[in-house]
């Protein structure tokens, strides 16, 4: 009961909280709307460095919402009530400046340049600083570029923007998010995501991102060596990914109107068997069958055909058609003569000399096309409006935010609707309020893998009889069923309400020292309903069944931090970060399972009408989790040339045992801004040549909660003569477990040449981590398999680069620009057990990545002409050739090896800019070169039971060295899964736009600032050799092999978009 009681207090505080956004916007923006207009004051703003007019110059009445912004000769024009007050001139790059009005009706404005605010500013963690005096490696992506590429999540928005950061999709299903990886995978049995802090806050690990919309981030900053992740300590081992939403702005409201609709097709699909080769397979199955009699001739014959298709009378029908018929009740076939060549493939058979054959075309045998059954036209589309504007006292920002897709496979789409509010309040001059409140709720229909179902059906068989009626199993198999029920019948809906908050105060006690308080709640609940009737291919016409489970996530973070910044002499800057934090997560889940419902429509809505006695199965779990966080970081600059920071942090977790709570997660990092140095103030090509060197040790916290302290599961025993449940210990407790902890090392160079024509950063790191959390083996006599311990190390070492380049500027306004990236990262196991022995059971190896293929090598098909080498092997030709790695004439387990690894060897994307005169042309190329996958679409059967891929297999007539010959009596070929691994480098367009941006003569009499129309291809071009449909695939290393498989999840799309953005 006072759990209960006390959830309803924080959601009470929580709206409370909301309702008093709601009211502070509304009533500001009441206030904009009241101002009355008196007399009119113009003007014209220039550059003082030159002169020029300053375009889009912003020039508000201090302390109210009034302003406008300069045209693109720097004339302003603007109403105010009176003409008392002060107008502030505001601009980026420039000097603000304030004029008195004093009853002028002209007012003419020259800027200055501000030597500060040229030099970028970039988020780092709790706080930010110019780009050129951050000592860490650090990536950011900007607004423009999220929105240069029209996806789903922000996720997807970071592939191929940032080096080191590896973004790839384990599902391309609407609504699933990739996964990312920065500078590779660290742990085997924890997380390896990173860390995401968003508008200051860090959010659990079981929160997300990509519930809010793209289209309001301002930036994203990737913090990925330990000198700058460490400030996040237990929680900074995978990289840090820093999220910061847009923010209201200065002036009169304004309106944007941003949003896009396009159409989808799939970007690659399986080029599987038509009917008539199909058919041949079975054929040829059955001629290598161990009864030389099951068909005996080595071209089709109807009479044999008819036994072999004769389960399914359609499947007989679409072969019949290939035939040319004498009489075809009697199965009698027209004959022609068998040609010379024709002649001498048959005498390859062994099956006898043949002068004639029925004449027989298999590009006539009907073919059914499943796989467009199961396919349409998706669509998708995006759109959101915002408001922004204030004053020099508050400003506010508002969006609402749409997103739909019906995805390219029928019955799987996703739907998010998005609502932001922010506000800014000063207070006075010293105090500071504010925050953003977060919501979003979205619905993805998962749906079942229908085009997966589809391709997996005869291509002999028909989806629907005579009558127009749905057959269930067609094709006359056993297990095989007819997947169009599934689009009525299977019901997969995930639904996720996501609400987050972001709120501050800020005091400034003295001029150099500054007191804030962070506080970010997060609240998350996912409901997943599935539904699965009578006749889909799940229950297979038995009764209907129900599941339901719900998740509630309730997390805060709570902060606070002081800063002190001085600047002394001109010569030091010293600045001083001091925090104290702590953070709460609580979860509670449950789950019901019933089946035998009486009727269809209710779907997971009513589980208690089932006609059983109770539920097939029910669940329930809680846990909760707590860290308090002490931090300390000195920012220090000498001369402006030579920069220091320096850190530590203490974390202390619940979820481990006393003695091993707390760990201490220390940093530094040096800098030398070489072009400072005398020695180089004459190379008048640099602009800028830093050095950098870090280290610092980052944790990984994600042990789960009651680990340490050991499980108790529920377990049936006798008592005497009586059954009854007991309970007893599954899991060792460990108080000695504690977090796994990561040593960086990091090397870099930032340079900036011809006056920012080239700019680039190189890094080069090494991490070692080290107490891997993993399952050490004991005696099964003690009552269990294996305790948790700290036993494991890996190591990742690589190096990144990114360039950008001006190719070309005129003075006509034509601009070309590039921007490239690369990164390669080797990524290794280095200790196993505290030791350097293998775990092959887990495919773990010492020197290889984490997630690694090992299995046995297939090297070709053993030929007519190795027939006494095959034999030695016990084979023959036809059957597929291993690799026998240690060369005893025995493939056995001692023969399996290495195969490849899902890490690239490198990854790099390259993005070409045009513009002219408002028109903009960009492409952008991503690539992943190295890695491998494992596909079960190369993992053939080939047992002429069911079709296959467009395969090249051996015949005595075809001597393929790829895939052994068909066998009918063999369920799967030998050695099944060693033909799964597939090299899958790709190179794909990711990319092309053309945009066009009306000038604003066009538009100004529309009262419109500004207008942008634009068209986009998204993903129109793929280079691959892999043949199993999109290679940008990537799986979970902690799963076994055949979750490994690209099977089900891989079938992407391309798309063509249009959009537009209208700003008022």
């Amino acid at each position: 009961m006072r759990t209960s009681t006390k959830r309803n207090g924080i959601a009470f505080l929580f709206a409370k909280a909301l309702l008093f956004t709601l009211f502070v916007c509304c009533s500001h923006l009441i206030s904009f709307a009241r101002e009355a207009p008196a007399i009119t004051i113009t003007g014209r703003v220039t550059a003082a460095e030159n002169n020029n007019p300053l375009p889009g110059v912003t020039v508000a009445l201090k302390g109210t919402s009034t302003g406008t912004v300069t045209d693109k000769d720097g004339h302003y024009r603007l109403t105010v009530s009176n003409g008392q007050g002060t107008l502030v001139f505001s601009f980026v790059g420039y000097v603000r400046k304030e004029e008195e009005i004093n009853d002028r009706t002209t007012i003419n404005v020259v800027l200055a340049l501000d030597q500060t605010a040229i030099e970028e500013v970039v988020v780092v963690g709790y706080g930010t600083r110019k780009k050129s005096d951050v000592t860490g490696s650090l990536s950011s992506v900007s607004a423009q570029q999220i929105k240069q590429v029209p996806v789903q999540s922000i996720s997807q928005a970071l592939q191929g923007r940032a080096a080191g950061v590896d973004v790839a999709a384990s599902s391309f299903r609407p609504g699933d998010n990739p996964q990312i990886r920065i500078r590779g995978n660290r742990s085997l049995k924890a997380t390896n995501y990173p860390l995401v802090v968003l508008d200051g806050i860090p959010l659990p690990d079981s929160s997300s991102i990509n519930d809010f919309n793209p289209s309001d981030i301002a930036s994203v900053e990737i913090l990925k060596d330990a000198s700058a992740t460490a400030i996040y300590g237990s929680r900074g081992a995978n990289g840090v990914i820093l999220v910061t939403m847009k923010k209201g702005k200065i002036g009169a409201a304004s309106v944007t109107y941003d949003g896009y609709v396009g159409f989808s097709k799939p970007l690659t699909t399986l080029d599987m068997m038509d009917g008539g080769e199909f058919a041949e397979l079975r054929r040829e199955a059955y001629r290598n069958n161990s009864d030389p009699l099951d068909y005996t001739t080595p071209f089709p014959n109807p009479k044999q055909d008819f036994n072999l298709f004769k389960g399914d009378i359609n499947m007989w029908e679409s072969v019949a058609q290939g035939y040319e018929w004498a009489d075809k009740a009697n199965l009698i076939p027209k004959y022609r003569a068998a040609t010379a060549a024709e002649q001498q493939q048959f005498a390859l058979y062994g099956m006898g000399s043949f002068d004639s054959v029925p004449v027989y075309n298999a590009g006539k045998v009907r073919t059914t096309d499943w796989a467009k059954m199961a396919l349409r036209t998706g669509l998708k589309q995006d759109h959101q409006v915002s408001v922004s504007g204030g004053s020099e006292k508050v400003r506010v920002v508002m969006s609402l935010g749409y997103y739909n897709e019906s995805g390219i496979q029928k019955t799987q789409s996703f739907e998010r609707y998005n609502v932001r509010l922010g506000i800014d309040y000063n207070v006075s001059r010293i105090i500071r309020v504010g925050g953003s409140t977060m919501a979003s709720v979205s619905t993805q229909q998962f749906g079942a893998p229908l085009y997966f179902n589809a391709i997996g059906q005869l291509p002999l068989a028909v989806p629907y009889d005579s009558a127009g009626n749905k057959i269930y199993q067609p094709g006359g198999d056993a297990l095989i069923f007819n997947p169009l029920f599934n689009i009525d019948n299977v019901i997969d809906e995930r639904r996720t309400t996501h609400v987050m908050g972001s709120y501050y105060g800020e005091i400034q006690l003295t001029k150099d020292l500054r007191f804030r308080m962070n506080f970010g709640p997060d609240y998350r609940q996912y409901r997943r309903g599935q539904f699965y009737g009578s006749l889909s291919t799940n229950r297979n016409r038995g009764t209907s069944q129900a599941i339901y489970d719900q998740q509630q996530r309730f997390s805060y973070v709570l902060e606070n931090l002081l800063f002190y910044d001085k600047q002394i002499n001109k010569q030091h800057s010293l600045g001083l970060t001091l925090l104290q934090s702590i953070q709460h997560e609580r979860y509670e889940a449950s789950g019901l399972t019933v089946s035998n419902l009486p009727y269809d429509k209710q779907l997971f809505y009513n589980l208690g009408s089932t006609n059983n006695s109770g539920p097939d199965a029910f669940s329930s779990d809680y846990s909760q989790r707590r860290l308090m966080s002490y931090m300390g970081r000195v920012n220090y600059t000498l001369l402006d040339r030579y920069l220091l920071t320096v850190s530590g942090r203490f974390d202390g977790s619940s979820v481990l045992a006393p003695g091993n709570k707390w760990d201490f997660f220390p940093s530094f990092a040096l800098a030398w801004k070489m072009q400072e140095e005398s020695f180089l103030k004459g190379v008048s090509f640099l602009d800028e040549l830093k050095l950098r060197v870090g280290y610092g040790k980052t944790g990984n916290s994600a042990i789960s909660p009651y680990t340490v302290q050991g499980r108790l599961a529920k377990t049936r025993y006798v008592w005497g003569d009586n059954p009854a449940w007991g309970y007893l210990p599954n899991l060792i407790p460990n108080p000695e477990l504690k977090w796994e902890a990561t040593y960086q090392v990091n090397g870099g160079i930032d340079f900036s040449l011809a006056k920012g024509r080239i700019t680039g950063t190189v890094d080069v790191y090494q991490a070692n981590t080290r107490d891997l959390i993993m399952d050490r083996q004991v005696p099964t006599v003690s009552g269990f398999g294996f305790i948790q311990e700290n036993i494991g190390s890996t190591r990742n070492r690589g190096v990144e680069v990114s360039l950008g380049t001006v190719n070309m500027e005129t003075n006509s306004g034509f601009r070309w620009t590039t921007d490239l990236v690369f990164a390669k990262n080797k990524e290794e196991i280095t200790e196993l057990y505290g030791a350097k022995n293998d775990d092959i059971a887990n495919r773990w190896f010492i020197g290889q990545p984490v997630t690694v293929f090992y299995d046995w090598k297939p090297i070709g098909v053993w030929q007519t002409s190795e027939a006494d080498a095959a034999a030695a092997y016990g084979r023959k030709p036809g059957q597929g050739k291993i690799l026998d790695l240690n060369n005893d004439k025995v493939i056995d387990a001692r023969d399996r090896m290495v195969i490849g690894n899902n890490v690239p060897d490198w990854s790099g994307s390259i993005v070409n800019t045009f513009a002219y005169k408002g028109v903009e042309f960009s492409f952008f190329f991503y690539a992943r070169i190295g890695q491998m996958i494992a596909s079960g679409y190369y993992r053939p059967s080939l047992a002429g039971r069911y079709t296959e891929r467009k395969l090249d297999y051996w015949t005595p007539a075809n001597p393929s060295n790829v895939y052994p010959r068909p066998r009918q009596d063999q369920e799967r070929i030998d050695y099944p899964e060693s033909y799964l691994y597939q090299k899958a480098s790709f190179v794909k367009l990711r990319n092309v736009s053309l945009a066009y941006n009306l000038p604003k003569s066009m538009i100004s009499r529309l009262h419109i600032q500004n207008l942008r129309v634009y068209v986009t291809a998204f993903n129109p071009w793929l280079i691959t050799d892999f043949k199993g449909l999109d290679p940008e695939f990537t799986a979970n290393y902690q799963t076994n092999i055949n979750d490994q498989l690209t099977d089900n999840n891989n079938l992407s799309d391309k798309s063509i978009v249009i959009g537009l953005r209208v700003g008022f």
